[in-house]
């Protein structure tokens, strides 16, 4: 049986899966606070950082951040030409609070509420980057879904489904939507990573029976990429799971990635976000890393 986490517990989960995690050293004003997610734009310029302090951008070596109001966001993913989230708006706002879901077509700078505004918190959204659907994880009932679980919406948020989630087990940790397959979705948990081609209704697990703390598709959709928490590796598997390629991260420790980003524009420049907010980029598919954020202070 899955168990969902909402953000308060989701890092007390996945230390109670490595039993031993050292405590991140705490700057007094990080600037990022509690990443939610970690997405490249369509043309792989610029790395988009939410967090509770809103929208940080990382485009020409240099941090700024997104022009637009700054939300206190949980949940965030990127479609091609969207980004969808939630979370809460800054004082002031007439955007209702909690966010619901929200959408911007414009890189941040304004956002478009979706659905139940006032009602729902997802502190785990994913969209397929070119397909019509968004999947949600809903900790608690809202006028649109009777029981928490995993949702998905293909007409952004006017009718929601329900995933059964048949063979999910552990708590999760992550999801991903398949860039072109509205069905496809993936999902790290304590237990592993699984992958439903229907929705969220079945699901099988793909690859070993290790916590999976993060999950991405390659975005070529013929890959999924998900982070092992004991070995502290990337894993790069094809959906049918028969064989995998490891990639080798920086030297974080006792750390871990929460998130994981491919570049659209060129598949060997990815980025991880990790427990502590450290943000990290290879150019090279893994051969090098560059630290590019430290415990979320940006240089």
């Amino acid at each position: 049986m899955m168990r969902f986490l909402n953000a308060g517990r989701r890092a007390a989960g996945v230390l109670a899966v490595l039993l031993s995690v050292a405590t991140p050293s705490l700057h007094a004003e990080p600037l990022l606070v509690h990443v939610h997610g970690l997405f490249f734009s369509s043309d792989g310029k610029s790395l988009f950082v939410p967090s509770h302090t809103g929208l940080a951008v990382f485009r020409g070596g240099t941090w700024s951040e997104a022009n637009g109001p700054i939300h206190d966001f949980a949940g965030f993913s990127l479609a091609k030409g969207a980004m969808y989230a939630s979370g809460h708006p800054p004082a002031g706002s007439s955007l209702p609070n909690p966010l619901g879901l929200v959408r911007s077509t414009d890189g941040g700078e304004t956002w478009q509420p979706l659905a139940l505004g006032g009602e729902a918190d997802f502190h785990l959204i994913a969209a397929g980057y070119r397909s019509s659907a968004v999947y949600v994880l809903s900790a608690q009932p809202n006028s649109a879904m009777p029981e928490p679980g995993l949702h998905v919406t293909r007409d952004e948020g006017k009718t929601w489904k329900r995933a059964a989630a048949r063979g999910l087990e552990g708590e999760i940790f992550g999801i991903a939507a398949h860039p072109r397959e509205a069905g496809t979705v993936a999902v790290a948990t304590a237990t592993g990573l699984y992958i439903a081609r229907d929705a969220g209704d079945t699901f099988r697990r793909i690859d070993g029976k290790q916590a999976a703390t993060a999950v991405a598709f390659d975005i070529d959709g013929r890959h999924v990429r998900y982070a092992r928490a004991v070995r502290r590796e990337l894993v790069s598997i094809p959906l049918d799971g028969r064989s995998h390629t490891l990639v080798r991260l920086p030297a974080i420790g006792l750390d871990y990635p929460t998130h994981i980003a491919q570049s659209p524009a060129d598949s060997r420049v990815l980025a991880i976000a990790t427990d502590r907010r450290h943000v990290y980029v290879t150019r090279d598919g893994g051969s090098t890393w560059r630290q590019i954020a430290k415990d979320g202070d940006l240089p």
